[in-house]
């Protein structure tokens, strides 16, 4: 090891120092993956910092009387290769002085303070700036009372409670099938009206409050001290929250995973009660607040607060049962790491480079672009939810959190590209690995066509010639073919009674003689009453000609040629139809046609940039049919053509209580021609369209997903 291989620019400024680390803090060694790992803490336990084995060989050192320069000449000679650099060093003193872990009598106290007070405004400031949809606020100390609660609790065993709140959770969701229907229909539409977010305010607060209890009931039950309890703001919304991060220093990793996620089990506990008492009550104040409380304490926790890929509760979790420490800053110190080195071609020293186990290296490789991904979409999620109610407001977090998640990042790492003293050491090969890189990737997004395509649902159809309906409304009295009969176009099928019109046909008839005759004598004797019995002679005839047409058409007859086909259920002979009501169908031997109904978005898409369409019938999903687009309706409209496509069908669709075939949402109906004729053509089967397009640079795909969300979101 030598000297210019570690030096760092600041080093004269803490290399004569003589900081000492404070009495009352505490280390304790952990194993994570079978690696030792110190915690130092301070008294209370609220100041928490894990330490490498090198940095504790550093801060174990700082005794007061002996120079930070003595210290790592003495680390540097005892390590070797494996000691830190004196930027690490900095470093690790940095953290430990802003912690208020150590003591130092060349630093003037107060002068630093009041610095250390200002910076700390000042990072608040910024990160309420930088991510408006996390903002923590302080506000008392819950100790005193978790204290009192810890020993009410404790007359039930610990266990006792884990497994009542497993069984309530296992109950609901035993039931979640049988009501999933309800759920998918009553959906989230009005929840930030203002009449609702009343209601909302008031069950939130309980909610969160209980779930930070449960944090802190969970470490100061195994001994952990929590002095910090305030509001923290997600998206606007106040989320109490408690500092528990005394329990980063308990040494079982059980112990540390259960703080962590016991907040998720009270929240997950209270949505359960919620469902199950909402199953039951009748409709009114009441169950909508347990609709809320299922949303706030269920489907919040589930997206955000217990998703491993958010960093709250349980990502915390999922870090101490796989003994990753910090998963998500060392995962991206990881890629940062390979870029560097695979990309950039930096030469990093062994000791510089991160080392790993094959465990942990699958965890970096996966976790942050997964993470990433699902960060973005929440963020864009929020935001149009939101908008759907305030479109400004929605507007400003869609704007910032694209702003956050591509911007700002991109800035971040350009800054690091140009001041980073490893990637100038690398020179024209750095330069041209970013600059390749930078190109490849452009070329890929902006210019590369990939393949585009979307699956939907549809079902077979039938033209409309192929339907029977009723003539007029009658009673059919002679069936001229059966059921299964091959049948020619304009063959006679039924034949109706219609007592009705005959009925009106005959008054029609005396009508018009008794208006005949009214003229006939009016005409010589008052011929002003004589134009207007014209006018009621004109009426008549034209009420007589149409119950006349009326009675001539009580034949029904095929509109195409095929086997005709009636339900297995019905008998037509003997029965009234309404006018217009389906009375069979005619089959007709070429292939079926497939009705699909899609968004607007797709709709557009499908018109304008189909190459290929593959459909797969529900009777066979081994063969693939070719098809093609015979007619694409321009309106929209809320009618689902069958009930196989809602929800409750086992479709895509969510529909209005009480109407299958209604949607909540407007669609787009598409006839498809398949181009042979399946095996079994029944009508009304369910069919799989795997919809193929031309393809288009993931840029521009990317710009037409963005409108398209944000024309939806907004109306516009």
């Amino acid at each position: 090891m030598t000297t210019e291989s570690h030096s760092a620019q600041d080093w004269y400024r803490v290399a004569q120092a003589r900081p000492r680390l404070r009495r009352e803090a505490t280390v304790r060694r952990h194993l994570y993956l079978g690696r030792p790992w110190y915690i130092l803490s301070d008294q209370t336990g609220t100041k928490v910092h894990r330490l490498t084995p090198a940095a504790q060989e550093i801060a174990g050192r700082l005794d007061g009387a002996t120079t930070v320069e003595s210290i790592w000449q003495q680390v540097a000679a005892d390590l070797g290769p494996d000691a830190p650099t004196q930027d690490e060093v900095i470093q690790l003193l940095t953290q430990l002085h802003q912690a208020d872990l150590l003591d130092s009598a060349e630093t003037p106290l107060l002068a630093d303070l009041l610095e250390r007070r200002d910076k700390d405004r000042v990072q608040l400031w910024r990160k309420m700036l930088m991510n408006p949809l996390s903002i923590t606020l302080p506000l008392l100390d819950p100790d005193r009372f978790l204290q009192v609660l810890c020993r009410v609790m404790g007359v039930v065993p610990r266990p006792a409670w884990w497994l009542a709140a497993l069984a309530l959770m296992l109950w609901a969701l035993v039931r979640l099938p049988l009501h999933w229907q309800a759920l998918a229909n009553r959906g989230l539409e009005g929840f930030l009206d203002l009449e609702n977010l009343g209601l909302i305010a008031l069950v939130y607060p309980v909610v969160k409050a209980l779930h930070e209890i449960g944090h802190g009931v969970a470490a100061r039950s195994r001994g952990g001290e929590v002095h910090e309890m305030g509001l923290m703001f997600i998206a606007f919304y106040p989320l109490p929250y408690v500092e528990a991060s005394s329990s980063l220093a308990f040494p079982s990793k059980w112990d540390r995973a259960a703080v962590a996620a016991a907040g998720v089990v009270v929240e997950l506990t209270i949505a359960s009660a919620a469902f199950l008492l909402w199953t039951v009550a009748e409709p009114g104040l009441v169950r909508t607040i347990l609709f809320n409380t299922m949303v706030v304490s269920g489907l919040s926790t589930l997206a955000v607060n217990g998703n491993p890929l958010m960093k709250f509760d349980g990502y915390h979790v999922m870090c101490d049962l796989i003994e990753i420490p910090n998963l998500s800053k060392r995962g991206n110190a990881w890629w940062g790491e390979q870029l560097r080195v695979r990309l950039l071609g930096t030469a990093e020293r062994p000791r510089a480079r991160m080392r790993t186990v094959a465990w942990e290296r699958w965890w970096f490789l996966l976790y942050p672009p997964l993470a990433f991904v699902y960060r973005i979409w929440i963020s864009l999620t929020i935001a149009l939810f939101v908008a759907g109610t305030y479109r400004a407001v929605g507007v400003l977090l869609a704007i910032w959190s694209l702003v956050l998640t591509f911007a700002w990042p991109a800035a971040k790492v350009a800054h690091q590209a140009l001041t980073d003293q490893r990637i100038r050491r690398a020179g024209p090969r750095a330069l041209a690995g970013a600059g390749g890189a930078g190109l490849v990737l452009a070329l890929v997004f902006l210019a590369l066509p990939l393949p585009h395509h979307a699956m939907v649902q549809g079902v077979t159809w039938l033209p409309q010639e192929a339907f029977l309906r009723a003539p007029q409304p009658g009673r059919v009295i002679a069936a001229r073919a059966a059921d299964g009969a091959e049948v020619s176009a304009g063959t006679p099928l039924f034949t109706f009674d219609a007592p009705e019109l005959l009925a009106e046909a005959r008054i029609g008839e005396a009508r018009l003689i008794r208006a005949e005759a009214e003229f006939a004598e009016a005409r010589t004797t008052d011929r002003a009453s004589a134009e207007r019995l014209r006018a009621r002679i004109a009426e008549a005839r034209a009420a007589r000609d149409t119950a006349a047409a009326n009675l001539a058409d009580l034949d029904l007859r095929a509109g195409i040629a095929g086997r005709l086909d009636l339900p297995d259920t019905t008998d037509p002979l003997g029965r009234f139809y309404r006018r217009g009501e389906v009375i069979g169908h005619v089959l007709p031997g070429t292939p079926p046609l497939i009705r699909l109904v899609v968004p607007q978005d797709l709709a557009e898409l499908i018109r304008s940039e189909t190459r290929a369409v593959d459909v797969r019938l529900a009777s066979d999903l081994s063969h693939r049919l070719g098809a093609r687009i015979v007619r694409a309706v321009p309106a929209g409209e809320d009618q689902l053509p069958s009930a196989v496509l809602s929800l409750d069908g086992g479709g895509p669709y969510a529909t209005v209580p009480g109407d299958e075939l209604r949607s909540v949402t407007r669609l787009f109906q598409l006839d498809l021609a398949l181009e042979e004729q399946p095996a079994v053509p029944h009508y009304g089967m369910r069919a799989h369209v795997r919809l193929t397009f031309a393809p288009k640079p993931l840029a521009v795909r990317a710009a037409r997903a963005l409108r398209n969300l944000f024309l939806d979101a907004f109306d516009v």
